[in-house]
């Protein structure tokens, strides 16, 4: 009689791990709404126009006409870093991965990624219409992104995708440094992207810290889900195999 070959798949060891990472997800996923509510309340105002004041102070104004700070080359660099985060370029790194994951018929990454891009756009503009002080010529403000301040849009944005795709692209990786050095580098165009909107007056603080948190949440929200549906998938292996 035939031998079978041990299965590679083990319920016990996988359903802790995903048990593990389920509960690492919910910490995140609470610490990062209760951040974005210190920031709707309030509580890191205070920081927030400090930080705003010594920008001030040490760079000054554009000109007398602007409200930004720094000469215009500084201006001009910061917003190049944070276009990173933003229109145009978003979309056409995310066009790009997108194409890349249909040619290499991977469509359950194209899927996900879809999903977490699309739905972080949805929730950051639901979300900035509530913040919103005026809704007059909200098309043209839905184009140019310029609805709020609140959450910084460019934040939020790119802590979502940049996030995302660093997770991704670590997951199919062997090495454990590889997979450090790819999260790092997602983690540090995140960071530069929030610095480069905070430096010349575009956003303030909280405005970024708000953006950052919220992308965040809505990060680990999908990674909950995620980790749902494989645990869901795990249950029907065991079954079929009853």
């Amino acid at each position: 009689m035939d031998q079978q070959k041990p299965s590679k798949y083990n319920p016990v060891k996988d359903f802790e791990a995903e048990r593990r990472n389920k509960f690492i997800a919910l910490i995140i996923f609470f610490s990062s709404l209760l951040i974005f509510a210190l920031t709707v309340i309030g509580v890191t105002d205070s920081i927030s126009n400090h930080t705003s004041e010594f920008l001030l102070n040490h760079l000054g104004l554009t000109n007398k006409w602007s409200t930004s700070f720094g000469p215009e080359w500084f201006v001009g660099l910061n917003k190049n870093i944070s276009a990173l985060g933003g229109f145009p370029l978003l979309p056409i790194f995310f066009t790009i991965v997108v194409t890349y994951y249909y040619l290499c018929e991977e469509s359950g990454r194209l899927w996900r990624l879809v999903f977490i891009v699309l739905g972080g756009v949805f929730l950051m503009l639901i979300v900035k219409l509530n913040f919103a002080v005026e809704i007059e010529n909200i098309a043209f403000k839905l184009i140019i992104g310029s609805i709020s301040s609140f959450p910084s849009g460019h934040s939020m944005m790119g802590t979502i995708f940049y996030g995302s795709l660093a997770v991704t692209i670590s997951r199919i990786q062997h090495s454990r440094k590889t997979k450090m050095f790819i999260l790092i580098t997602g983690a540090i165009i995140i960071i530069f992207i929030m610095i480069s909107r905070i430096l010349p007056g575009i956003h303030t603080l909280n405005d970024v810290i708000a953006g950052w948190s919220l992308g965040l949440a809505w990060l680990s929200f999908c990674w909950i889900l995620e980790k749902y549906f494989r645990k869901t998938r795990g249950l029907k292996k065991v079954y079929n195999t009853l």
